[in-house]
């Protein structure tokens, strides 16, 4: 993939899977035990790359201690801060990005989680 602006990059990516595709997946509650348990995430600071519409990031914050997802598709990340915000979750941030140009700082998170990303 060729590098370029943030901009550039996003518009080729994130698009083949409407938001709400997440229906179609596993609980995020299974997903983590397969993951080897919510241990894994447990008052730690998590990012979900591709986080989509906030399906496994919203799973994960009961349980972090920060949770943060960023996803390429503005109308998945509009609808995943739906979601926390009817959930009334306060430990999750939902950012447009891509893996390629993550907008935090380097060694910021403990655990990177890629569920269903391709």
């Amino acid at each position: 993939m060729p590098t370029g602006s943030t901009a550039t990059s996003m518009s080729a990516v994130g698009r083949l899977l409407p938001a709400n595709s997440s229906m179609l997946r596993p609980p995020p509650e299974h997903e983590l035990r397969e993951y080897g348990g919510i241990g894994l995430v447990r008052r730690k600071c998590v990012i979900d790359i591709g986080c989509g519409d906030g399906r496994m990031a919203l799973g994960c914050a009961p349980h972090a201690s920060e949770v943060a997802g960023v996803d390429p598709d503005p109308d998945a990340i509009r609808l995943a801060r739906l979601k926390a915000r009817e959930l009334g979750v306060a430990n999750v941030e939902f950012k447009v990005g891509v893996a390629q140009e993550l907008p935090f700082e380097d060694e910021h998170f403990d655990v990177a989680i890629l569920s269903w990303t391709l």
